[in-house]
């Protein structure tokens, strides 16, 4: 082999040494990353948990619960008392619930459904519901003071007509009290009704 065969072949494998290197250094720098990226995110998930007033909440509501509905009975309107039930959805970081009347002792057909949940995306706590004729509720709740949530929802008909109601619930475990309002012409939020709630047992 000549003398400049000999210094191409040299010159050739200390190329692909340091090749390879640069791209042992590469790989490394890219697992290294990767780590940051995976922890960095680790630590924005635990961050970002579902919050304990939520879930105190949902813990709170779980159950069968019953109100009186004297005051307000009609021809219209025959229900003598009205019962909400919250059972645990999947995981136990949601709940069901359904709303019915009772009617001569006996309980009526489902007036409304409910799901109430964590929207992820948008970290807010969220109340759907749904009644007869396709009418719907969505909408947010939020904290306003101990143990009191308020809900401000938009009701939609498949017609297109929709209005906006407001329902405060102050929680125990023993009891509640939901306040619901409308908005009157000039668009303030005017009080319709008020419930006392009765906890009838516990579902899990």
């Amino acid at each position: 082999m000549s003398l400049s065969n000999k210094m191409n072949t040299g010159t050739q494998a200390s190329t692909i040494v340091k090749e390879f290197e640069i791209t042992n250094i590469m790989m490394t720098y890219t697992r290294t990353m990767m780590c940051c990226l995976l922890f960095i995110c680790s630590a924005n998930a635990q961050d970002r948990e579902i919050p304990e007033w939520f879930m105190n909440d949902l813990n709170m509501n779980v159950g069968v619960w019953q109100a009186e509905n004297s005051q307000y009975m009609s021809d219209g309107e025959p229900f003598s008392h009205y019962v909400m039930e919250w059972t645990w959805g999947i995981g136990k970081t949601s709940i069901i619930g359904r709303l019915y009347g009772i009617n001569n002792g006996e309980p009526t057909t489902d007036f409304w459904q409910f799901r109430q949940y964590w929207d992820n995306e948008n970290q807010k706590a969220i109340l759907q519901q749904f009644g007869f004729n396709g009418v719907t509720g969505y909408g947010t709740i939020s904290p306003s003071g101990k143990n009191t949530t308020e809900a401000i929802q938009t009701f939609s008909l498949p017609d297109g007509r929709t209005w906006e109601e407001r329902h405060l619930s102050e929680m125990n475990m023993d009891h509640h009290i939901t306040t619901s309002f409308d908005k009157n012409e000039e668009g303030d939020w005017q009080e319709k009704r008020t419930y006392r709630w009765e906890r009838q047992s516990e579902k899990k």
